[in-house]
């Protein structure tokens, strides 16, 4: 079963109390009621024996019988307001001495109840009263005058008494307890307002609510609501601004990187349709130039692969002819800028690496290219490319006067601008594979080592 709000707990609860009250105080009034009417029955019948006590008083004391019959028959036949149906007199040791009956006993004399000196037993069996007293206080042995006295019309007051007391305090208390679950239901208005303002879905905003109340405590709470309310309103605002922008930022970059990192093997694309055009008809150059085509259009498709989805390592293995490709790749540049460019492979031969040949090919590609821009013309480019049983490792030297700012910030991962695009990328993509990387000042210039995790791969037989 479920349980039921705090917001309806209250008020019941609240209604709850004040029925029980009332009935606690119904049933006090209705214990109040039965005593007076006990007192009254007692004060009657002590009356009456009062002065039947006196009119008999003379016969008992002569121990004469038939007189006693006599005056308790006279008495029978004489009443006034109250009806009395059996009258005795009782000895000490609890003998009938005098009996006389209006009508044949609904019950019998009860002797063994006579203890005391005077007193009344209600009887509801016969709806009457049994009361007795010493005819003399001085003389107990005179005996005991006992009446039984009709009280049915007292007994029936009593019950319809009772009765009216009893329907007129449960309306009394059910009307006290409505009124008191609406009194609390609308002291609890602002607290139910504002659950139901918390409890709003998450496609709804929250709402600031009017405060309209005189109780400083619910003021002061309600304020702090509509405060809280419009701190949230303002954060989602900002946080919505501040992803919007992230996500412009995000796509320039993206752009930038894409329109840099497609530049790159075009430009080697270039290198290869100039040399066929020249040495067309050698067949080691068509063979040459078209494989490196064809790989650079492979770096263009991994390109644009990685613009649409999530770098996922291991779908091209590394080879020694994706290093070889870095010196035609940078050919052009290094023609224009009047630099030599050396590159060195070890321990790849003719297998493959257990890296992502796209990957590497890129961060080889950029710190070549920085390297060239970097050295004055004339200078000579040194690349290594060295494979182990677990890692490869990669450097590049160049002459230039070292690193600036931008470019080493770039390397850091810091922020980069637009001549830093490009070892933003190395950065990252050295970061996803989880290698190293360290920038040596040399006496001639700068190196740049790089260490990738992952060795010579076996071919499947």
């Amino acid at each position: 079963m479920p349980r039921l709000p705090l917001t309806a707990r209250i008020p019941l609860a609240v209604s709850l109390l004040f029925l029980v009250i009332s009935a606690a105080l119904i049933s006090l009034a209705l214990h109040g009621v039965s005593r007076q009417f006990d007192r009254q029955v007692a004060n009657l019948g002590q009356v009456y024996l009062d002065g039947l006590s006196a009119a008999i008083l003379p016969s008992v004391r002569t121990g004469d019988r038939e007189q006693m019959v006599e005056v308790l028959n006279r008495a029978l036949d004489t009443h006034l307001g109250v009806v009395d149906r059996t009258l005795a007199v009782v000895t000490e040791d609890h003998r009938l001495l005098a009996h006389v009956a209006r009508y044949p006993e609904v019950e019998p004399v009860p002797l063994a109840s006579f203890a005391e000196a005077s007193g009344t037993l209600v009887s509801p069996r016969s709806e009457g009263v049994w009361t007795w007293r010493l005819l003399d206080d001085q003389r107990p042995a005179l005996g005991t005058l006992v009446a039984n006295l009709d009280v049915s019309d007292f007994l029936r007051q009593r019950e319809e008494l009772a009765l009216e007391l009893g329907l007129v305090g449960l309306a009394i208390s059910l009307i006290g307890a409505v009124l008191c679950y609406g009194m609390a239901r609308r002291l609890q208005r602002p607290i139910i307002s504002l659950t139901e303002a918390l409890r709003a879905g998450p496609e709804d905003r929250l709402r600031t609510m009017r405060v309209d109340t005189t109780d400083p405590e619910l003021r002061e709470l309600l304020s702090a609501y509509n405060w809280m309310a419009e701190s949230v309103v303002q954060r989602e605002a900002l946080t919505e601004r501040n992803a919007r922008i992230e996500r412009e930022a995000v796509l320039g970059r993206m752009s930038a990187a894409l329109a840099h990192e497609v530049r790159n093997p075009l430009g080697g694309l270039r290198t290869a349709v100039q040399t066929l055009r020249q040495f067309g008809e050698r067949a080691d150059v068509r063979a040459e130039s078209l494989g490196f085509i064809e790989r650079g259009v492979e770096a263009l498709q991994a390109v644009v692969d990685a613009s649409l989805r999530t770098f996922r390592p291991g779908i091209a293995q590394l080879h020694e002819a994706d290093i070889a490709d870095i010196r035609l790749m940078v050919g052009a540049q290094a023609s224009r800028g009047g630099v030599r460019v050396e590159l060195h492979c070890e321990g790849m031969h003719e297998q493959r690496l257990a890296l992502p040949a796209g990957a590497v090919r890129q961060v080889l590609l950029n710190l070549v290219l920085n390297a060239i821009q970097a050295s004055p013309p004339g200078e000579l480019v040194l690349v290594f490319a060295r494979a182990r049983r677990d890692a490869l490792t990669l450097h590049v030297a160049d002459s230039g006067t070292g690193l600036p700012p931008a470019a080493r910030r770039a390397l850091t991962g810091g922020p980069t601008d637009g001549d830093g695009m490009g070892l933003g990328i190395v950065a990252d993509l050295i970061k996803t594979m989880q290698g190293r990387l360290r920038v040596t000042r040399t006496a001639k210039g700068t190196r740049i080592s790089v260490r990738l995790p992952g060795g010579p791969r076996e071919e499947a037989s």
